[in-house]
Parts: structure tokens; C-alpha cells; sequence
């Protein structure tokens, strides 16, 4: 529930929503590069797949390993390829399909977050792996930083009205 007023130029914003503390990590690496992480909400895995095939084409990345965030047809994917910021947004703005909020909140964090930890909806798993003759360039052991964050709960009223108002 989000309670909203406006006194003159403020706004002033109340939010009551049911919350879960969850980890993930950062695309960040030691060196200050990033490698490219991709989220999609209610896309069917062959959709992501070929969007993701594509973009590895493209851009001639290494392996991409697609997983399913807990939900069916919620994706997150990642490939372990180094590039600097300016380049792996633009990697991951190709994708169709990516989510907005994921690329927007990355893009002003200046870093992409994905879960890691297990949420209401299940713990990430690999489901599909996009092979590439392309050897990685980094590994997990490279990444800068990891985070502990708050998100809403799966079964909220807000995310069944956020739900409903997007298939109107």
C-alpha cells in the first residue's frame, strides 16, 4: 500500500509492503569491469534462449548459463566476459526482452544485481547452458562485490495489482 500527499513543492511517500531479505552480487569486478547479467519476467526459456544466442553472436561472448529465479518463465542469465560499463550496457540493452526495471536500477547503481539466495518462489538454478567456442576471460572469483538487499514478497497485493494492470 503506498500513501502519497504533496505540500507544496514535496511529495511525501508512505509505502507499506511485505519485504524478504535476500543476497545477490554485483557484476562489478576487482578491476573495475563488469561482466553482462540479464533478468526477463514472464518470457517462456525459448524466448530468452534465442535473445540470448543472439546477443552472444553479436557481441562474441563466451558461454551464457541461464537460470530459472524461482518462478516459471522468470529468467536471470549471466556470462563471464569482461567489459567495461559503457560496453555491458549496451550488451545488455540488446537483449529484447530484459527486463526494464533491471536494466534501469542497473544502469543508475551503475552495476547489475542478481539474486543469488533463495526467495518465497525457490532458489535460482541453472537450466540452460548457451555453449561458445569463446573462452571467459574472468570467473566468480573475480566479482567485487556481493550484497544483502530487501525485495517485496512473491505474493503480495501489490505484485498480483502490478500483475493485473500489465496484462490489461
Amino acid at each position: 500500500m503506498i500513501f502519497k500527499t504533496r505540500i507544496g513543492h514535496w511529495r511525501i511517500t508512505f509505502t507499506i509492503a511485505p519485504v524478504i531479505d535476500v543476497k545477490g552480487v554485483n557484476s562489478t569486478l576487482q578491476d573495475g569491469n563488469h561482466i553482462p547479467m540479464w533478468d526477463f519476467d514472464n518470457i517462456p526459456l525459448e524466448k530468452v534462449a534465442h535473445v540470448l544466442e543472439i546477443v552472444q553472436y553479436v557481441y562474441n561472448l563466451p558461454t551464457i548459463f541461464i537460470l530459472n529465479s524461482g518462478k516459471p518463465n522468470h529468467f536471470i542469465a549471466y556470462c563471464f566476459k569482461r567489459l567495461p560499463w559503457d560496453l555491458c550496457k549496451l550488451v545488455v540493452a540488446t537483449a529484447r526482452y530484459v527486463d526494464p526495471n533491471f536494466f534501469k536500477y542497473g544502469v543508475y547503481r551503475d552495476h547489475w544485481t542478481l539474486r543469488v539466495t533463495p526467495k518465497e518462489s525457490g532458489i535460482p538454478h541453472c537450466v540452460e547452458v548457451i555453449k561458445s567456442p569463446v573462452q571467459e576471460d574472468c570467473n566468480v572469483r573475480d566479482l567485487k562485490s556481493w550484497t544483502q538487499y530487501e525485495t517485496l514478497a512473491d505474493n503480495t497485493p501489490m505484485r498480483k495489482r502490478e500483475w493485473n494492470f500489465a496484462k490489461r
